[in-house]
């Protein structure tokens, strides 16, 4: 990447987006079977469904549904004691996280298999001046239970991959201003690479 305040910036959006995921682990412990609860933000306008924005789509599965929605029925129920300020703001601010994602779920169907970079996909990628690859999940983990690197579609790389087709390469800009080049190696449902 070229400096240190680059490498640095890195490892501060990846240590948040492991706790993101650690959050959500929790919630949806078990999906792996069947783990087409990922965040789908599809690529173009060109797509709509009739909740709104496609980019907003979030892909459950009933069982993932189902966890989340008692999760927030506890959440919204009285707590036995009662708890401190920090605790009680953690606890609205997870009760609006759930009240969106349910608000914006498609459940019990799966992402289109199309070898096309967007959320909800494992991208397999090859950086310029690099022989190994690297696999990672694009998007928000949301109950998977293996150790893929996530990327948020938010992030320099997500945004630039998102829209690529297989052996397409794009380039983005890091925070110091360095232009990198990645090629998309492959694109798959993160379903079908949990069950590969």
């Amino acid at each position: 990447m070229g400096s240190t305040e680059d490498l640095e910036f890195l490892r501060a959006e990846n240590a948040l987006l492991r706790v993101e995921r650690d959050i959500l682990l929790r919630v949806a412990a078990g999906f792996a079977d069947d783990a087409n609860a990922t965040l789908l933000r599809r690529r173009t306008a060109a797509r709509p469904n009739e909740r709104g924005n496609p980019m907003d789509t979030v892909w459950l599965t009933e069982e993932a549904y189902a966890r989340l929605r008692e999760e927030l029925a506890a959440l919204r129920a009285p707590a036995g004691e009662e708890p401190d300020e920090a605790g009680l703001r953690q606890r609205k601010t997870r009760t609006r996280e759930l009240e969106d994602l349910l608000r914006r779920a498609v459940v019990g169907q799966t992402p289109p298999d199309d070898g096309i970079a967007e959320p909800g996909m494992v991208l397999t990628v090859r950086f310029e001046d690099d022989p190994e690859t690297e696999t990672f999940l694009l998007g928000v983990r949301d109950g998977a239970s293996d150790d893929l690197e996530v990327y948020s579609p938010d992030s320099p790389l997500g945004r630039a991959l998102t829209g690529a087709r297989q052996g397409e390469s794009r380039t983005y800009q890091v925070p110091s201003g360095a232009t990198v080049r990645v090629t998309l190696v492959s694109a798959v449902p993160y379903g079908r690479h949990v069950h590969q």
